[in-house]
């Protein structure tokens, strides 16, 4: 009788295990780029703020820096989740804890600079530095829900910014270290998971 040659072909379940790892992937590669460049746009706003208040120029940074972006940053969000709207749908469970986790910290985040803006209860050092805390823990808990060491690097170095501004001797130095915790302790780390999930996918 003759014996029919090994198959090369996976078995069902590697097959279907292969296709839900390329899946997550893709899926967390969509929160990381969105984070990512969330991070980097708030960076920009407060490194630019921190220029016109340095240099004294004679712009109105509120509407121009913070309003313009924030308004176009919101609309490329929107169509952004849109396109994407059938991979969020299936993202794993620990994104989902990680995105809804980032998520109120934003809302900790406002509330703290309307206590800081509209209140007059925080200064700005202390609110720069409340600001950067969060981004730090954030990373702290994306680093044990991921298990990379990015995420980890990002919430020490947003941790020292945050002392940092605890120490500034100005609102122009403030900013800079605000812009300077969310480019190193949040932006970059989000760009290098995202960079990372690219690669195991491909």
């Amino acid at each position: 009788m003759e014996t029919r040659p090994s198959s090369a072909l996976p078995s069902r379940a590697d097959a279907e295990l292969s296709l839900a790892l390329e899946r997550a992937h893709r899926e967390t590669l969509v929160l990381d780029r969105l984070h990512a460049l969330w991070a980097l746009l708030l960076a920009k706003c407060c490194l630019l703020q921190a220029a016109i208040e340095r240099w004294r120029l004679p712009i109105d940074g509120s509407l121009l820096v913070w309003a313009s972006s924030l308004t176009l940053a919101g609309f490329a969000t929107i169509l952004y989740l849109r396109a994407h709207r059938a991979d969020l749908g299936r993202i794993p469970a620990n994104t989902r804890v990680a995105a809804a986790l980032l998520a109120g910290l934003a809302i900790l985040a406002l509330g703290a600079a309307h206590a800081s803006v509209g209140l007059g209860l925080l200064g700005a050092p202390a609110l720069g530095a409340a600001l950067l805390g969060l981004a730090g823990l954030h990373g702290l808990v994306h680093a044990a829900l991921r298990r990379r060491p990015e995420p980890l690097v990002g919430a020490l170095l947003a941790w020292g910014a945050a002392w940092s501004c605890l120490h500034a001797a100005s609102l122009a130095a403030t900013l800079a270290w605000c812009g300077a915790g969310l480019l190193l302790g949040s932006s970059l780390p989000a760009f290098a998971l995202a960079r990372a999930a690219r690669l195991r996918a491909a």
